[in-house]
């Protein structure tokens, strides 16, 4: 199992096991329209550190980037339309933290990639808020 267990008590406490990367590309490609599309929405009812949440956001700025790279503002609008538009739920406050920080993450290098010194600080401190509210 290696990287899918945390350790064998929070599978017995918590059920927890993670869903490897090859599995959550395989199912997210089954539905690979649907995670291209900027505004779908996608809730994942047991998060767990965003497996499948960040896989889910990567393709969605893949978009972004593709078709808004050009116009600053654009990207900034769809950034924020993409990153809200994605929701998790889990019941151990340290899977919700580091989803949060791994989500954040794949924005912040992305957006600080393209526009470097051009990208805003209020941007990035509204995508901080969006996952404050969108991961619990």
């Amino acid at each position: 199992m290696g990287n899918q267990v945390v350790s064998k008590q929070r599978v017995a406490d918590y059920g927890e096991v993670f869903t490897s990367e090859p599995i959550v590309n395989a199912m997210l490609d089954l539905v690979r329209q649907e995670t291209e599309r900027i505004e779908s929405r996608f809730l994942e009812p047991a998060c767990g550190t965003g497996n499948f949440l960040t896989e889910i956001l990567r393709r969605k700025l893949g978009v972004v980037e593709k078709v808004y790279r050009r116009s600053q503002l654009e990207f900034e609008r769809n950034l924020v339309l993409a990153v809200s538009s994605i929701y998790g739920i889990d019941i151990l406050e340290d899977n919700v933290i580091e989803c949060r920080k791994r989500l954040f993450e794949i924005v912040d290098d992305r957006y600080t990639a393209i526009y470097k010194k051009k990208a805003h600080s209020q941007v990035r401190k509204v995508i901080q808020y969006i996952l404050s509210k969108n991961i619990i």
